[in-house]
């Protein structure tokens, strides 16, 4: 995963909990795709990705915020996150918030790490 272009981590740990970063839609190249589809899929991508590199999967996400830069894209966003996860659904709250330009979603999340997992 590239290092961020701002002062952030994209994810730390506490404990055993992952704190990752929003995660914009952007693919590696840099590019945004167009479409709350298309964008929201990457940025699950995207979130796979920091997962990986910290040993854990979607499975151990507990908590996401998600931030729309429209609200009315609320419907489309829930059935893409169905999707994305399974049940038991980690805790979510969304927001419609002002994004970098050009981005419709952002999404962050916190991890557990499963009491057996020995990564870190």
């Amino acid at each position: 995963m590239p290092r961020p272009p701002a002062p952030y981590s994209s994810a730390r740990r506490a404990g055993d909990l992952l704190f990752v970063s929003g995660q914009l839609g952007f693919h590696p190249d840099g590019t945004l795709p167009e479409g709350l589809d298309a964008q929201t899929r990457q940025a699950l991508a995207n979130l796979d990705a920091v997962l990986a590199e910290h040993g854990l999967g979607r499975d151990d996400v507990v908590k996401c915020q998600v931030f729309l830069a429209s609200i009315a894209d609320w419907s489309a966003l829930n059935a893409l996150y169905e999707e994305y996860f399974t049940r038991p659904y980690p805790a979510r709250s969304a927001f419609g918030v002002q994004l970098h330009p050009g981005a419709l979603v952002e999404i962050e999340a916190i991890a557990f790490y499963p009491p057996s997992s020995g990564a870190s």
